[in-house]
């Protein structure tokens, strides 16, 4: 069964006058999106407190403003490039988070690693200078120690050349084995690797 992949992306963008001016208000300690759609986004804001200036302002620049409480607020607004972005590719956003007024980080859900470098690449035209903070573990292949020692011989020997400097009865004989075992066990690495290979470029 095939899982998908949880990454953390940072983008850069300046097109976010809601983020900008709640940047510029003392006190803040929180901003996250709660709601990310091509056109529009739900944003909640927390700090010490909002001022009847700061509500006036940012009521302004949003299409609503909600209180909720003393210390929190949401906002929404039009959404910026990196949100609209987001909300158009493949992803699953989990959650959102602003570093400073020009950048934010997304984590998110992708199928694979072929639909993460789409991601990436639909970012990069985008001109967001993606940047992955915290990518899948990258996933060890199987292969036994033998196996790697069968392989690392046959290559290192010239076993893989388009003119084969050596044949798997040579190998086998300077490895003290049979040519047959020698067969099955680079068989079975080659499997694994063919097998790794395929899945991970899967697009």
């Amino acid at each position: 069964m095939n899982y998908p992949l949880e990454i953390l992306i940072q983008v850069q963008r300046d097109d976010c006058k809601i983020v900008d001016a709640v940047m510029k208000m003392s006190g803040v300690s929180s901003i996250s999106r709660l709601k990310i759609e091509p056109d529009e986004t739900l944003h909640s804001f927390e700090k010490d407190n909002f001022t009847d200036r700061d509500m006036l302002i940012l009521k302004k620049l949003s299409i609503n403003v909600a209180r909720m409480g003393q210390k929190k607020i949401w906002v929404y607004g039009k959404s910026c490039s990196a949100c609209k972005a987001m909300a158009l590719s493949e992803a699953v956003i989990l959650s959102s988070t602003s570093v400073d007024n020009n950048r934010i980080n997304y984590r998110v859900l992708v199928e694979n690693r072929g639909a993460m470098r789409r991601l990436m690449k639909k970012l990069e035209e985008a001109d967001l200078k993606p940047l992955i903070l915290e990518g899948p573990e990258e996933k060890k292949i199987e292969i036994s120690d033998r196996e790697f020692s069968v392989l690392k011989m046959c290559y290192e020997l010239g076993y893989f050349e388009n003119e084969r400097k050596a044949s798997l009865t040579e190998i086998a004989k300077i490895i003290g084995i049979s040519t047959s075992s020698l067969s099955e066990t680079l068989r079975r690495a080659m499997k694994k690797l063919v097998k790794d290979y395929l899945k991970e470029s899967k697009s």
